[in-house]
């Protein structure tokens, strides 16, 4: 039987995904991944048993050599032209909104159990841009995601923008009146929002949004570009091969930009492209780096060293220098990757996430002396030189730092209640 207050909260996010139902007359984050209350979002098609596998288990089992498909990064294909592709599902063409179904599917059943009851309502995130230039591949893929929860059971379904999301969590927490700037930045997107909070005498508060605002950067960009500058340069970025008419070529940069990027990784691996990468790298003029390429690609290694890019991200946050362990392609090979030289590359988009939040307050005509408080949410505030860049013009601003993987599920929640209840 569905109870009446049958509705949650869903962060589907790139990297990760949580959500949240009304239990108690309180918001309940839901533990996906034994006592995590988030799930990397992750899918592995277990060729061998048939099985599909979700979160950290996906990525696990697939460097672990079982045979079968990964797909990380789900949420980048909504909007994209891979949304009207198929691909092969245990012998059978399917869409990728088929695969974006199985996870949302597995979520909502997590969901249900938890509850205990059917869940028929719910309140999506979204960021403020899922495509930053053109407004109709952008409400395409929302369409497409209300599509795909509406073919997964959910008969009610409202969107709402992660960083209000994230401002209603916070508001929740306040008891004074505060002119707060939400950061909410994760694996795919950096959305931000304005939000005024006035204590009521007869609500408790009142919260008013004054302007939200996103741009299509995170984690995952901080990811491929610190791996094809510095880590790529290794198995061959920039050398040459000796063409037929005797001049020397560079070796093509897209094997590199597509080993940087999750969900392009799996096309380096068909037969085809090997055939035609080892055919083209016979003559290379440094036949050391481009052998581990084809290491790389004959291994099928591609997710797990950007696995292990993203770990020596995490870790550049606070440490001058991270060693990368490269020994499972060279007994020996390792890379030392310098937290000055990670700065670096990630220096133009850190200045365009300053330049949306600067254009924010602009058009809602706010002072940066004016604000009270930064409110950073999301995986990839965690990294310490974002924070000081976004800080830099808020000196006077206090800093709170939220829960980075539940704070966008919470207000979700919070904003299923109001909504369903």
């Amino acid at each position: 039987m569905v109870s009446r207050m049958s509705f949650c909260g869903l962060d589907f996010g790139t990297s990760n995904s949580t959500i949240g139902i009304y239990k108690d007359n309180n918001v309940q984050m839901v533990k996906l991944d034994d006592e995590a209350t988030h799930l990397r979002s992750a899918i592995f098609l277990n060729v061998e048993e048939h099985s599909i596998v979700f979160g950290m288990q996906a990525i696990e089992d697939y460097i672990d050599g079982t045979q079968g498909r990964l797909m990380t990064s789900l949420k980048s294909v909504l909007g994209s032209s891979l949304m009207n592709e198929k691909t092969n599902i245990f012998n059978e063409m399917k869409p990728f909104s088929d695969i974006l179904g199985f996870f949302i599917r597995n979520m909502k059943e997590q969901a249900e159990r938890a509850q205990r009851a059917d869940i028929d309502s719910v309140v999506l995130g979204r960021p403020v841009r899922f495509n930053d230039k053109d407004d109709a591949v952008d409400q395409l893929a929302e369409d497409t995601l209300r599509e795909i929860a509406a073919n997964q059971g959910f008969k009610q379904i409202e969107f709402q923008f992660e960083p209000i999301a994230a401002a209603i969590a916070y508001a929740d927490t306040v008891h004074q009146e505060e002119l707060a700037l939400i950061v909410d930045i994760g694996g795919g997107t950096s959305d931000f929002t304005l939000i005024k909070i006035t204590p009521n005498a007869q609500s408790g508060q009142h919260s008013e949004i004054l302007a939200s605002a996103g741009v299509h950067i995170g984690g995952t960009d901080f990811d491929r570009l610190l791996n094809y500058h510095h880590v790529m340069p290794e198995f061959g970025l920039h050398t040459t091969v000796r063409s037929m008419n005797g001049k020397d070529i560079e070796v093509p940069t897209s094997y590199y930009r597509n080993l940087s990027t999750w969900h392009k990784i799996n096309d380096m691996y068909g037969r085809e492209a090997v055939i035609d990468m080892n055919r083209f790298l016979a003559t290379s003029n440094d036949k050391t780096r481009t052998n581990r390429l084809k290491a790389l690609l004959e291994k099928r290694e591609g997710h797990h060293l950007l696995q292990l890019v993203e770990s020596s991200k995490k870790g550049l946050s606070d440490q001058a220098q991270v060693m990368l362990d490269l020994d499972f392609i060279e007994s020996g090979l390792s890379v030392a990757l310098q937290q000055s030289d990670f700065e670096a590359v990630i220096a133009g988009d850190l200045a365009t996430i300053n330049r949306v939040i600067h254009t924010l307050l602009a058009d809602a005509g706010i002072q940066h002396s004016q604000l009270d408080t930064v409110f950073f949410t999301g995986g990839t505030t965690r990294i310490n030189k974002l924070q000081q860049e976004v800080m830099s013009v808020f000196q006077g601003a206090n800093v709170v730092n939220g829960d980075v993987f539940n704070s966008v599920a919470m207000g979700l929640s919070l904003d299923a209640a109001k909504r369903f209840s």
